[in-house]
């Protein structure tokens, strides 16, 4: 005896597997789910509201001037790589996990060009 579990879903989620459908672009239209292949007739939504949210970041962190840089903190010898000059500053943060290294942030003291060195 073979048992079949099927999933109560909404509407975005096959039924068959319960993974996430694709959007169509219009209705009616047949969708089929890119994990087990059923398919699923879609109906015209009425009164319902479709909204498509983006989030866009202008600067990372090694660019943002509350992060390091600014030609602050100690130096080293360490040749820029945009401008050539030898002297460099640097500060320290731990972005990754405990067990990984720290990542370097270096700062040319002559033009202000950014680098990174995960250590």
């Amino acid at each position: 005896m073979s048992v079949k579990c099927q999933f109560v879903a909404e509407e975005d989620f096959c039924a068959e597997c319960g993974a996430i459908l694709p959007l169509p672009q219009r209705a009616p239209a047949t969708i089929v789910c890119g994990l087990c292949k059923a398919q699923w007739n879609v109906k015209p939504m009425l009164n319902k509201l479709v909204y498509r949210m983006e989030q866009v970041y202008e600067k990372t962190v090694a660019e943002s001037s509350e992060s390091v840089g600014n030609a602050e903190g100690p130096e080293e010898e360490r040749t820029c790589t945009k401008c050539g000059h030898n002297r460099m500053s640097y500060s320290t943060r731990q972005t990754r996990s405990a067990d990984e290294g720290m990542t370097v942030f270096y700062s040319c003291v002559k033009c202000g060009h950014k680098d990174i060195e995960y250590a």
